[in-house]
């Protein structure tokens, strides 16, 4: 006898293709629908996010009283439980932890329950550290929807996923999504599909989809299938019943280890998340503000400042909204991104404040002076370029400075804003600091006395530091990188724009032609003019700066390559290219301009490797992911990083560290960034959603983006590729300060070995403990070494959900624990505050 678990729910979009209110005006008729339902019968229903919740919590009292009853008596489950639901595959991994933080406490506070089923409806795929993070998160099952992979083969719809660090959970993928029970009149067909694919006798149907009310005659159809069937029996249910049976039943179920992205995702999550690529670069933006911020804040409340619990939980929550499978990806309306960018500009605007007010109290100095300090959130010493906007009294000139102990610093002084009677008012200073793990150094502002020679060699066209030799075209723009023994290292950072028919979820091309390349292919009619190339030689770093225009026209344009181009006429798009090499660093940097008039178009960036067939190591949430090796030279891989990905051939390697910029696609040793995606519909066809108009999506104007690459030798653990990438996410910045205090440095916590990276430092949630949390990156297990702050009385390890496990020792200021591969760790710090 077979049990099918058929289980009303409406998946609930906070925004997508309604606004937020008219969303909460959908669900709230929904879910009164289901509580009368509920009384009159014995029906179940399946609700998802806390945010929902919330939200009728403080509009409907009533409603919100009778949903908790139906909650406490077994009639609703909250399934997932998360805050609201995030896209699992970009947002950096706090952002994942805290939703689902925020979502359990609530449920356990406001309704008191825990939340056992991970409840995957609508995201773009699942990470292959989300086993360990439910684990870690008291979930004991897992229901997806999307990202089963090939190597199941699509032939059971239950199995054990096992996350990077060993971590299994029983998930169940959804064959035929959240809408198989949705029309009654069809359960037959659901049935016999869904029999194929089940491993056991039981058998989950939910039965609902996007913003769909329940269906009165659900029980009915209900009874009359077990008057029509022997062989088996359909009951009204959750997901927790069929997981229960399940999980008794189930002796032996298939395995797979790795992130759940299957290749029909793969051909539309990359396309998605170049959309409104604007938007995603201010959100990530957000994200490392945000998380440097809290580990400042907490820092400072260590050194006893009071901690800004409201403002901090505010910034939270505007984040996790951010983070929603539909904001993110930004596959919505123009109207919904219009609070998102409010959420942006207040998260950045609260974490500045929050910061610069830490940074005085962790001086506490009275001595007034023009100093600037330093800040690094890792957990190691960084040395990098840093730059600061200072305000000056009258009286200082170009001759600005900065200075070490008494020492003066080379430095540039990269634009100056304001002059008035040649005294400068404003500018903008930047220099190389090496600044002390998660801490601080302060610099003096002084005069300029010394001149300062740089070691690079350079030339018309061409650059030569200790580490590489580059030139750069100048028609084209492209970059040519050689090492010392002019073996050539990468070419590229060349611009291609193709044609762009597609909506916000795919890129779509009526050919396969390019429009045009800056090397030159592509339709004959249009071509990039080159305007300025040149070569700033300082005494830190050199820049290149090059900037070309992308024209619809030129003549002649047959026997161009004989004739040349001679005239241009409909200029749509502005370029400009700042390349940026350092005397002492062996990491370029990009910081790329377009300002595009024309719609219709997708804009990638290309860097060819020159290796064969390299092998790829993708950054992944709290871990790495190596990518398949193609099985042709012509084989494309489409999978979007998270901060960095490394290109590796024997002992050469190359790394592409990013802030945002999605890089989206690999291919026979060359990789392509998307910069942008003109869109002007939300769906062309209707099969990813209605056909919308969004005009906004079309990404006219102007759009920054920085990336560098990172060559090195030796594979990318030996090269550290892992702390270049996460410093240059969570870079060291720098603020300017009145104080006195110059040379003063600070450290707060130090964490060895190299690695193990600290992703978290924050006030624990309803007590005054502070939490760490930190993640093993290399597969590789270790013995930490903690060094924390002198006030540390006690140290406990726990879950996600902050949950105690265990008692630490600590002896002399120092915690020393085994970490596993791949191992998320969580610690509770009590201090003398």
């Amino acid at each position: 006898m077979k049990t099918i678990y058929l289980v009303p729910h409406s998946h609930y979009d906070v925004v997508w293709a309604f606004t937020k209110e008219d969303y909460y005006y959908i669900n709230e008729i929904i879910l009164k629908s289901a509580v009368e339902m509920i009384k009159e019968s014995d029906f179940r229903f399946l609700i998802e996010q806390t945010y929902l919740l919330e939200m009728i919590e403080q509009r409907n009292p009533d409603l919100f009283s009778d949903i908790k009853e139906a909650i406490t008596a077994g009639k609703i489950e909250i399934a997932d439980g998360q805050y609201i639901m995030p896209d699992p595959m970009i947002p950096a991994a706090e952002v994942l932890v805290r939703e689902i933080l925020l979502g359990k406490r609530y449920c356990k506070e406001k309704l008191g329950i825990d939340v056992p089923v991970a409840w995957a409806a609508d995201g773009f795929g699942l990470n292959a550290q989300m086993p360990q993070i439910y684990k870690k998160s008291g979930y004991r099952w897992l229901a997806f929807r999307r990202g089963l992979p090939e190597t199941i083969g699509y032939r059971v719809s239950e199995f054990v996923w096992e996350g990077l660090d060993g971590s299994k959970i029983i998930s169940h993928w959804m064959p035929l999504g959240y809408r198989a029970g949705l029309y009654l009149d069809k359960l037959e067909e659901a049935y016999e599909k869904l029999s194929a694919f089940a491993t056991t006798s039981h058998i989950l149907m939910p039965c609902g989809s996007g913003g769909v009310p329940p269906q009165d005659d659900t029980i009915e159809k209900v009874t009359q299938w077990n008057t029509e069937h022997d062989d088996s029996k359909m009951i009204i249910s959750t997901p927790s019943d069929f997981f229960n049976n399940l999980e008794k039943e189930a002796k032996e179920l298939a395995q797979y280890r790795g992130e759940l992205y299957s290749p029909d995702l793969q051909n539309t999550f990359p396309d998605v998340v170049s959309s409104r690529i604007d938007l995603k670069l201010a959100i990530k933006d957000c994200e490392s503000s945000l998380l440097t911020a809290e580990k400042i804040v907490t820092i400072a409340w260590i050194y006893g400042k009071q901690y800004p619990t409201y403002m901090m939980a505010e910034m939270w929550k505007k984040m996790l909204f951010l983070a929603n499978h539909d904001v993110l990806p930004s596959c919505g309306i123009d109207e919904i991104y219009e609070e998102a960018w409010e959420y942006i500009t207040d998260i950045k605007k609260t974490a500045h404040v929050l910061v610069n007010d830490s940074a005085h109290h962790l001086l506490k100095d009275e001595n007034r002076g023009d100093g600037i300090i330093v800040f690094n959130p890792n957990n190691w010493e960084v040395t990098d370029w840093v730059e600061t906007e200072v305000e000056l009294e009258p009286g200082w000139g170009r001759d600005l400075g900065i200075a070490l102990n008494g020492e003066e610093l080379p430095s540039e002084v990269v634009e100056v804003e304001q002059m008035e009677k040649e005294s400068m008012c404003r500018a903008k200073l930047g220099f190389v600091a090496t600044v002390p793990p998660m801490g601080y150094r302060v610099y003096q502002l002084v005069k300029r006395d010394k001149e300062f020679m740089t070691n690079m060699d350079v030339k018309r066209n061409e650059v030569i530091t200790k580490y590489f030799k580059l030139s750069i075209d100048e028609k084209t723009g492209i970059l040519h990188v050689f090492d010392k023994d002019d073996r050539k290292i990468v070419e590229g950072n060349e611009l291609v724009i193709d044609q762009e028919i597609g909506d916000l979820y795919f890129h779509r091309s009526q050919f396969d032609e390019l429009i045009h390349s800056e090397s030159g292919e592509g339709i004959h009619f249009s071509t990039f003019k080159p305007d300025e190339c040149r070569i700033e030689r300082g005494p830190v770093r050199t820049v290149i700066t090059f900037k070309d225009s992308f024209y619809c026209l030129q003549w002649p344009y047959y026997l161009t390559k004989k004739f040349g181009s001679i005239l241009q006429r409909h200029k749509t798009i502005d370029i400009w290219k700042k390349i940026i090499v350092y005397n002492d660093m062996p990491r370029i940097d990009f910081i790329t301009t377009i300002d595009s008039g024309q719609s219709h178009i997708r804009i990638r960036l290309k860097f060819d490797t020159g290796m064969v067939i390299p092998s790829y190591t993708r950054q992944t949430q709290f871990g790495v992911i190596n990518l398949p090796l193609p099985t042709t030279l012509e084989e494309t891989i489409k999978s979007p990083s998270v901060n960095w990905v490394n290109c590796q051939e024997g002992r050469h390697g190359l790394a592409f560290l990013t802030r945002g910029v999605p890089i989206s696609e690999i291919k026979a040793g060359a990789i392509y960034c998307t910069l942008l995606r003109s869109v002007s519909v939300l769906s062309t066809d209707g099969s990813s959603g209605p056909l919308i108009p969004t005009p906004y999506a079309m990404e006219l104007g102007e759009h920054t983006y920085i990336y560098s690459i990172y060559p090195h030798s030796g594979d990318w653990k030996k090269a550290a590729i892992h702390r270049r990438g996460h410093e240059f996410t969570y870079h060291i910045f720098a603020l300017q300060v009145n104080t006195a205090a110059f040379n003063r440095k600070f450290q707060s916590f130090t964490l060895e070995p190299d690695n193990l990276i600290i992703s978290a430092l924050k006030k624990a949630e309803g007590e005054n403990a502070v939490i760490l949390r930190f993640f093993e990156i290399k597969g590789e297990g270790c013995q930490a070494l903690l060094q924390m702050p002198s006030q540390i009385k006690a140290a406990k390890c726990v879950n996600l959900l902050e949950e105690e496990e265990s008692e630490l020792e600590i002896k002399d200021g120092k915690l020393e624990m085994a970490v596993k591969p791949f191992e998320i760790v969580t610690l509770k710090l009590l201090f003398d505050t």
